[in-house]
């Protein structure tokens, strides 16, 4: 029985093909509007308009805001009571963790999350799509051919109109993932050789390792489930793959304490190692190890080299503390447990290369560059028999699911 808190207006008073049209609609324009936010109004253009930008910023983030609410509240029909706490539990936790961290992408991660329940993730992916591409293209011509986002060099590299070039390369990794994950299932020639270009620009122009290693594993992983699809489709792998994010955690924990090159006689391979990854052990020990560790966090993770640090598995217990690490933690891991156990071997292909990806950088929360937060659903609203809502087809039988 649904509990009608807007009894006025709930999806109970609609048809159901007049309420599944509503919710698609309310999902794809609240999706296109953050995206904007993202694309457009989180570039420089924030110091050349900056009056302008606020504006937009507030209405962009509160339209999209109100539109996936009045989804998840009044347009989604849950099938048991414990969904409806969850939805609460998750829109309080991270509206908090949002407000005491500063972190906004969070709550508005979750939020569109939670949103795609019930809804045609292969239209959302299009419109993710459509909108990335348009506004990329327009920030880029705006940096190119006007003084509006004013070119600002950084360290090697310009920034490609978004304060650091990794930015830039984040929101090109967000158009291959929505890419790559819409067309798994029947990649074409000239997929592989949009995908392949994508990633040598993004390696060769921006320079962004990260986002660009990202994409070549990514299309290694494809052609190598190509080739073996008995071991992708194995216990093998998927136990590997459910290891890695708490062995990618110990790892970076330990690392980050060991790699002191001040104090110790750090080895050549950890030095050549450490210069390949930008200083990252470095910073990692520096950042990391000198900030005290809460329960709630609180602590920046962005900002100047005193408190950036491009990993998400140090950045979690940093700003969203020892409880939101666990969170974060447990959602991922059934999340990749439930798609195991479907044989959605897409969806776990791409969340290889995301584990990798966040390893490098501290984005898992910005839309344009993780479109994987659709997902969610099957986390929170998964429901025993019933199909995961995921967009990749499950591996047929023949392959001997769990069997090398």
């Amino acid at each position: 029985m649904l509990i009608r808190l807007v009894p006025w207006f709930h999806c109970s008073e609609l048809s159901d093909e007049k309420c599944r049209s509503l919710a698609q609609r309310c999902v794809e324009i609240g999706l296109a509007l953050l995206l904007i936010l993202s694309e457009v109004f989180s570039s420089n253009i924030q110091a050349t308009l900056p009056t302008f930008s606020l504006l937009a910023r507030l209405a962009l983030t509160g339209g999209g805001i109100l539109l996936l609410l009045v989804k998840c509240v009044a347009l989604t029909r849950y099938e048991t009571r414990w969904q409806w706490i969850l939805l609460f539990a998750v829109l309080a936790y991270s509206g908090f963790v949002t407000v005491y961290g500063g972190d906004e992408w969070f709550v508005l991660a979750a939020l569109l999350g939670m949103s795609a329940k019930d809804t045609d993730l292969r239209r959302l992916l299009r419109v993710y799509l459509a909108v990335a591409v348009i506004c990329l293209l327009l920030v880029r011509l705006l940096h190119v051919f006007t003084t509006l986002i004013p070119f600002t060099y950084y360290c090697r590299n310009w920034d490609f109109g978004y304060g650091h070039y990794n930015g830039y390369g984040a929101r090109i990794l967000g158009i291959f993932f929505a890419w790559a994950w819409l067309r798994w299932a029947r990649l074409r020639w000239f997929d592989w050789a949009g995908l392949a270009a994508l990633a040598l620009y993004t390696l060769t122009v921006p320079g962004c390792r990260g986002s660009g290693g990202t994409m070549l594993l990514l299309l290694v992983l494809f052609a190598a489930q190509r080739m073996l699809p008995r071991f992708f489709a194995s216990k093998v792998y998927h136990i590997l793959l459910l290891a890695v994010y708490p062995v990618i955690t110990a790892f970076s924990v330990w690392i980050s304490w060991w790699y002191d090159p001040v104090a110790r006689n750090v080895p050549s391979l950890f030095q050549r190692l450490n210069s390949v990854l930008s200083g990252r052990f470095e910073v990692w020990h520096n950042v990391f190890w000198s900030a005290p560790i809460s329960l709630f966090g609180g602590l920046p993770t962005d900002g100047d080299e005193h408190s950036a640090i491009d990993n998400m598995y140090l950045a979690l217990p940093m700003n969203k503390g020892i409880l939101g690490a666990v969170v974060v933690a447990a959602a991922f891991l059934i999340l990749l447990w439930r798609l195991a156990k479907g044989r959605h071997t897409g969806e776990l292909l791409c969340m290889t290369a995301l584990l990798a990806y966040l390893f490098m950088e501290n984005k898992p929360f910005l839309l344009s560059a993780n479109p994987l937060v659709f997902l969610l659903p099957c986390v929170l609203f998964a429901l025993p028999g019933k199909d995961l809502p995921v967009v990749c087809p499950p591996v047929p039988r023949k392959h001997k699911l769990f069997a090398v």
